[in-house]
């Protein structure tokens, strides 16, 4: 969500003049509408899910502000939308922000903890095919951190709060509600996997094949580091489909093995969440996440690791791991307490859940978050594919172009990717 660029925008048409007056009254605001600006992004690989425009609605009214707007639609691309559809994307995110978040709000109104809720932007309007939200950046001041740099400790100590009241909050509604079978009566398909889908193996598994070759090709080209050939061979063993196989079998899980379930974030990274600063001190104070589009419902573990190893410095999570899962099992025990369900786990068992589903996030640090992968990725337009499997085409071209024309980040990267999989294969219990 960044700003509308101070150049001219185009009014829109009457039609869409009037369907934004109608989410604007919907919302209580009674103002008459002079006018509707839109605004695309330009966000291009960065809106991977969706066709994103800022939207600048004026009233008559010249002593009233502009409303500013941040709003997510399908692209005219055929294929593209189809991704959408069969992932249900744009149904379980307006149904998250539409429906979820006001019975959320109202639970733990009721629990009197008003204001629990406040980790995510307000939502003005969310159909199957648009999801209008405030714009954080010009509403609120709010900033997307460079995506390119991982997070250092304080933001990571914003960040595990947000989610670890996220898990907290539907966890104590689920069982307010009476368990998974009731909360998902109400909120269908907010536990919907999108990887089990055709279209979630036809663009990720090409991508982690993507990403496995980059990482090997980036070990070959290294002279100096010691011991690749172990990583790279290790590595190699996941190709043909087999890494995102493991993928699917981290997610898969049996309820009656697990010892915590909750509604998750499914896709909770670095551009996936902004951060509001002191304009004097530079200092975080506030957080929110974004991008509700593949929530799942599952071992909390799963957002833990996608986050921990896709988002942040390699030397925090490492140095820092057990301080970061205190935060975030502290505030989950406080908040579902406040919220009359307690949960009934140690510290002990949230590390051991982590350490059982934390290769999710492995993967896709070695998909995308080692390396170019973030940096590449805002250079495809996703909107103009004529395959899903094009994505991963290109994303391989910039990839193999970035290690050409990089050779000493390559080098680092190397070594990266050499600690990384170390890492992993000492936590993780398969």
């Amino acid at each position: 969500m960044s700003p509308t660029p101070k150049n001219e925008v185009p009014e829109t048409s009457d039609e869409v003049t009037l369907k934004y007056k109608e989410i604007v009254k919907a919302n209580g605001i009674n103002d008459e509408v002079s006018e509707v600006l839109i605004k695309s992004s330009g966000l291009q690989g960065e809106g991977f899910a969706s066709q994103a425009n800022y939207v600048t609605i004026n009233f008559k009214n010249p002593n009233l502000k502009p409303l500013n707007l941040f709003v997510k639609s399908h692209t005219a691309n055929s294929t593209h939308s189809e991704m959408l559809t069969d992932a249900k994307l744009f149904e379980k995110e307006s149904m998250f922000f539409m429906e979820y978040v006001p019975a959320a709000k109202e639970f733990c109104k009721s629990k009197g903890c008003e204001g629990l809720v406040d980790m995510y932007p307000k939502c003005y309007y969310g159909d199957n095919d648009l999801i209008v939200l405030e714009n954080l950046v010009v509403e609120r001041g709010y900033v997307l951190l460079n995506k390119e740099e991982p997070q250092d400790l304080d933001a990571v100590r914003f960040a595990i709060a947000t989610i670890a009241k996220h898990h907290a909050i539907s966890y104590a509604l689920i069982q307010e509600m009476g368990g998974p079978q009731n909360f998902f009566k109400r909120f269908p398909n907010l536990d919907f996997e999108a990887f089990y889908q055709p279209t979630g193996r036809a663009m990720m598994e090409p991508m982690l094949e993507n990403g496995i070759n980059t990482n090997v090709k980036i070990l070959e080209k290294n002279k100096s580091i010691e011991g690749k050939e172990e990583i790279i061979e290790f590595l190699n063993s996941y190709r043909s489909g087999k890494g995102f196989d493991e993928m699917l079998n981290v997610i898969k899980y049996n309820p009656e093995e697990e010892k915590l379930l909750v509604l998750g974030h499914g896709d909770y990274h670095n551009n996936n969440m902004m951060f509001l600063k002191n304009k004097e001190t530079n200092q975080i104070i506030g957080h929110k996440a974004i991008d509700l589009q593949v929530t799942r419902y599952n071992s909390p573990g799963l957002d833990l690791g996608y986050y921990l190893y896709s988002s942040v410095k390699p030397e925090v999570r490492r140095g820092h791991l057990h301080e970061i899962l205190g935060r975030y099992f502290d505030i989950l025990k406080e908040t579902t307490t406040k919220l009359g369900h307690p949960i009934d786990i140690s510290y002990n068992d949230l590390h051991l859940i982590f350490r059982k589903t934390l290769k999710l996030g492995f993967w896709m640090a070695i998909c995308i978050a080692t390396g170019p992968g973030f940096s590449v990725m805002k250079d495809i337009d996703i909107t103009k594919l004529t395959d899903l499997k094009d994505f991963s085409v290109q994303f391989d071209i910039l990839m193999q172009k970035w290690i050409e024309n990089n050779p000493k980040e390559a080098d680092k990267t190397a070594q990266v990717v050499m600690d990384l999989v170390k890492e992993c294969r000492e936590l993780s219990i398969e």
